[in-house]
């Protein structure tokens, strides 16, 4: 995607009105992360729940993803396709790890997976345990950008350059769409009029989604010539995300892996060159323009 000076262009870009669920397999990691400090960031390879659920065991999901083992128990993520979000057919680049090029996982079960570019998780998203003697069970939800998600350790305010925001009444604010209505989270020591507290500095309000502008805020740099999406800035420092897989560039940035195919790192602000952003606008009135193939 070509970034353009922030506030010089906007991309517009559509969503499926009828949305599609989408199941995430967990690394441990990122488990971690969700239950000890709320992540609530997914992107990476997802695939389709309803086909997904054919594979009912830790060693059945797991052989799916090219990986042989029999854990008591993996962790997946079911929720909506995110507004903004968009799908892209998996590299046919060769990896350390298995991929997908195809479109599908591997095996008899004919199961659709897709790369999903960063974003926050949608309204409603569950946390699922599925366990070797078949049992699934939901363990948590994910209850919007304020609330973050329930029975989590911690809450982390979300990023403002990763998942929807949404302009109302000339104000912008964090945004979860659910239907026909926006959840508008501010963070701040005081709450605008009419928000209600949902946690300490952060208040909420539900209002139609014909009243707002949805959009995402979408920055890209480079790092020593690797290409970059910046997740979030604090001080000195800039969390990323690199836009290439390849494990050559993540050693020349000094990136970990945090699952297959991501490579994340933490740098100074200073080796961010050629920082460009870009406003995506979503146009509920076009949903079905955009549909996953």
């Amino acid at each position: 995607m070509a970034a353009d000076a922030l506030n010089d262009r906007h991309a517009t870009r559509t969503q499926v009105h009828r949305r599609l669920v989408l199941q995430k397999l967990l690394a441990a990691p990122i488990s971690h992360a969700i239950v000890e400090s709320g992540l609530d960031q997914v992107g990476g390879m997802v695939a389709e729940a309803s086909r997904a659920l054919g594979l009912m065991t830790p060693a059945e999901l797991l052989a799916a993803y090219g990986v042989d083992a029999a854990p008591e128990f993996v962790d997946v993520v079911r929720f909506e396709q995110p507004r903004a979000a968009t799908l892209t057919r998996p590299s046919e680049a060769k990896r350390p790890w298995p991929t997908f090029p195809h479109g599908f996982l591997l095996g008899d079960s004919l199961t659709p997976v897709w790369s999903m570019s960063r974003t926050r998780y949608s309204h409603g998203a569950e946390y699922w345990r599925i366990r070797s003697d078949g049992e699934q069970r939901c363990l948590s939800h994910y209850a919007g950008a304020g609330r973050g998600w329930v029975r989590a350790k911690r809450w982390r305010p979300p990023s403002p350059i990763v998942g929807t925001l949404a302009r109302w009444q000339g104000q912008e604010f964090f945004a979860d769409v659910i239907a026909e209505t926006v959840l508008l989270t501010a963070i701040a020591q005081n709450g605008p009029t009419g928000f209600e507290p949902v946690r300490p500095r952060a208040w909420s309000k539900t209002v139609p989604l014909s009243e707002c502008e949805v959009f995402e805020r979408v920055f890209t740099a480079q790092v020593d010539g690797v290409p970059v999406r910046i997740l979030r800035r604090a001080g000195e420092d800039a969390e990323v995300l690199l836009l290439s897989d390849d494990p050559a560039d993540a050693e020349r940035v000094g990136a970990g892996l945090v699952e297959a195919g991501v490579f994340e790192a933490v740098v100074d602000a200073s080796r961010l060159t050629d920082v460009h952003g870009v406003e995506n606008q979503w146009v509920p009135s076009a949903d079905e323009s955009n549909e996953a193939r």
